[in-house]
C-alpha cells in the first residue's frame, strides 16, 4: 500500500507540474503576442521613414531628408533624456557622451533648413546637449 501511495503522489506531482509548465508557457505566449505587436508597428514605422528618406535622396531633395532625420534625431533625443532618470549610471554616461557629440556637431555644422521647428521644442533639445556637452568638459 505504501508503494502505491508513493507512486501515485508522484504521479500527481509530475501531473501538476506538467500542467503548470503548460500553463506558465501559455502565458509566455500572451506576453509575446502582447510585445510582437508594438514591435511590428516600430519596425513599419522605421522602415515607412527609411523609404521616405531614399525617395527623398533620390530625388536630389537632401534638405528635407537632412530635415526628416533631424526631427527623427530631436525625438531621440527627447525619449533618451525622459528615460535617462531610471537608468543606471553606465546609460547616463553613454548618453551624456553621445548628447555632447551631437551638441558639438550642431555647433559646427548649424541647420540650413528653412523650414519651420517647434521652438519649445527645439530650446528644450538645445538645453539637453548643452547639458551634456557641460558635463563632458
Amino acid at each position: 500500500m505504501k508503494k502505491f501511495a508513493l507512486i501515485l503522489g508522484t504521479v500527481l506531482v509530475a501531473a501538476a507540474l506538467v500542467a503548470a509548465g503548460w500553463y506558465v508557457g501559455y502565458d509566455r505566449r500572451v506576453l509575446t503576442e502582447a510585445y510582437a505587436i508594438p514591435t511590428i508597428d516600430k519596425h513599419l514605422t522605421e522602415a515607412g521613414v527609411t523609404a521616405m528618406l531614399i525617395h527623398q535622396l533620390d530625388s536630389a531633395r537632401t534638405d528635407d531628408a537632412r530635415h526628416m532625420l533631424r526631427l527623427q534625431l530631436d525625438g531621440q533625443i527627447l525619449a533618451i533624456d525622459a528615460l535617462l532618470d531610471a537608468s543606471d549610471a553606465r546609460s547616463r554616461e553613454l548618453a551624456g557622451k553621445v548628447f555632447a557629440r551631437i551638441a558639438q556637431y550642431r555647433a559646427e555644422h548649424p541647420s540650413s533648413y528653412t523650414g519651420q521647428f517647434d521652438a519649445d521644442v527645439s530650446a528644450k533639445i538645445d538645453a539637453i546637449l548643452r547639458r551634456a556637452k557641460e558635463s563632458q568638459k
